[in-house]
């Protein structure tokens, strides 16, 4: 019986490759036109899974209400959490994202809490490599709640630092990003190069520009200085002349004065006056800060 089952079988797959060799044009392509999506680089990129490498640091999230979704960190399932099981623990370089209607809560070392509400997402940090508590990717109503000194990275890198303060983050434009202080104690929001100190029941709208807004690395050659018009950066040997017409600066060396959107460069035995547009009877001295 078994050379018959076998005969059949072997006439059956000559019979088929032969159908196939009479009826070439038959290949029918099931993709959508037009077509699969060609990767633009090889090889492709890590991707956000490796942005954010597994830290020691354990956060707990809870759903309060759909869709509520976690990433843990260095893998590439994302759960969604249902009400028979609605809480989670999260390590450091995990992502959390929440829904249209969702409503997230994450515990975070250091007694500090993260809310986040409608289409947010956020990844937990890990301070044991200096990064920030928690940073938010997308937001569009937020809230944290600092219970000891903290920091967290705000969309488009700026870093706000504040102890024992609830501050409260909303998206009031696709391009506008606005910080509230709630709390009885000042906050500070490095943005860039400016530090803005954020005092109670203040609030600040912070611009997302196209080139971030992280704050710029501090170059030890450099000093602030708080004139008039502003804050700017110099570097070299410059002397700051106080004036009753505005900041007078003497380059002793070679050196520059970065500012007002650009850079200038002064060599030795040039001087510059920067002023403000008001009167000069408003226009104070500088001010040189350590």
């Amino acid at each position: 019986m078994t050379r018959p089952i076998l005969s059949i079988r072997a006439a059956a797959a000559v019979l088929f490759a032969a159908g196939l060799g009479v009826l070439p044009g038959c290949y029918i392509d099931t993709q959508r036109y037009p077509g699969m999506m060609r990767p633009s680089k090889r090889p492709l990129p890590s991707g956000a899974r490796d942005s954010f490498g597994r830290g020691p640091e354990e956060a707990y999230v809870v759903r309060h209400s759909d869709l509520v979704s976690v990433r843990k960190a260095e893998t590439m399932q994302t759960v969604a959490l249902r009400w028979y099981d609605r809480s989670t623990e999260a390590p450091a370089g995990s992502w959390i994202y929440t829904g249209p209607k969702g409503f997230a809560e994450v515990l975070l070392p250091g007694a500090t809490e993260v809310q986040m509400r409608g289409n947010c997402a956020g990844v937990v940090g890990s301070e044991s490599r200096r990064e920030p508590i928690f940073t938010f990717v997308s937001v569009v109503d937020a809230s944290v709640r600092f219970g000891e000194f903290g920091r967290v990275q705000l969309p488009g890198g700026a870093l706000l630092e504040a102890d024992n303060g609830l501050f409260v983050l909303e998206m009031v434009d696709p391009r506008v990003l606005r910080v509230a202080n709630r709390s009885g104690r000042p906050g500070t929001v490095a943005y860039r190069e400016e530090l803005l100190q954020l005092k109670p029941s203040e609030t600040v709208d912070l611009a997302l520009l196209d080139v971030g807004t992280a704050p710029f690395e501090v170059d030890p050659d450099t000093r602030d200085v708080v004139t008039d018009g502003g804050r700017v950066q110099l570097r070299g040997d410059v002397d700051v002349l106080a004036s009753g017409d505005g900041a007078r600066m003497l380059a002793t060396g070679e050196s520059e004065i970065r500012g007002y959107g650009q850079v200038i460069r002064l060599d030795p035995g040039d001087e510059i006056l920067l002023e403000s547009l008001g009167s000069a009877e408003e226009r104070p001295a500088a001010v040189e800060t350590p």
